[in-house]
């Protein structure tokens, strides 16, 4: 059993890394092996779309005309039995590297024949030899969860994302805002992002996000990508 981690941040030793390595020590904790592979590290190109993956309707995994790093991290992904994708917020959404990642693995890892809504050519996964565990960890400045809405457009995108891409279903998502030590005042909000912490319960509940994957994947109990799962709540297949 093995669970991967995708992470977009640029700065990797803050937050946003210290949560995906608690979700993957939960995850371990459970028998898992894991791996975190940091985006930035790698050579990935934005995609210009030529469409060759696109056109390919028979590969696990497309041929990509743009030869770096990230057929790599699409190999890595085949062989894994997990996936958590995670970001730090930025205006709003996850990252440049994690967009351009997702873009180059779109139709390298799906293919235009499902059929959503009575509409064909829709995308559906290509790994269909087994259904992964997928999750997602978010980590925002310092806006509290109560206005999470404002300012996390990205976790429903990137929660169907990894469901695709992994041929998965979702086992949860973390939205990560900021505490600090103590009540900032004029001067110090302006450098909040600098200030801010992590607490106990944010690292709990990332141990148990990658514990949750792990007993699902190790009990069986994680079903394919169902595109129903991301519909609007009222729309009917």
């Amino acid at each position: 059993m093995k669970v991967l981690a995708i992470n977009a941040t640029s700065r990797p030793k803050q937050t946003t890394s210290q949560l995906t390595l608690k979700a993957l020590e939960g995850a371990a904790s459970m028998g898992a092996e894991t791996e975190m592979v940091l985006l930035k590290d790698l050579d990935i190109n934005f995609c210009t779309n030529c469409l060759a993956c696109y056109q390919d309707h028979e590969s696990e995994i497309a041929d990509c005309t743009i030869d770096d790093d990230v057929r790599g991290v699409l190999e890595k992904i085949k062989k894994a039995d997990g996936l958590i994708l995670s970001s730090p917020v930025h205006s709003g959404f996850v990252t440049g590297l994690m967009t351009t990642f997702i873009e180059r693995a779109c139709f390298t890892m799906v293919k235009p024949t499902g059929e959503v809504l009575g509409m064909k050519g829709c995308p559906e996964p290509r790994l269909t030899d087994k259904a992964r565990a997928v999750a997602t960890i978010v980590s925002a400045g310092q806006i509290p969860p109560e206005l999470r809405q404002y300012c996390d457009m990205g976790t429903p995108w990137l929660q169907e994302a990894a469901a695709m891409i992994a041929n998965g279903s979702s086992m949860g998502d973390m939205y990560a805002c900021a505490f600090f030590p103590h009540q900032l005042n004029d001067e110090e909000m302006t450098r909040a992002f600098l200030l801010r912490e992590l607490t106990e319960e944010q690292f709990a509940e990332a141990f148990a996000l990658g514990e949750k994957m792990a007993r699902a994947i190790k009990d069986d109990e994680v079903g394919p990508y169902d595109p129903a799962a991301f519909l609007p709540e009222g729309v009917e297949t």
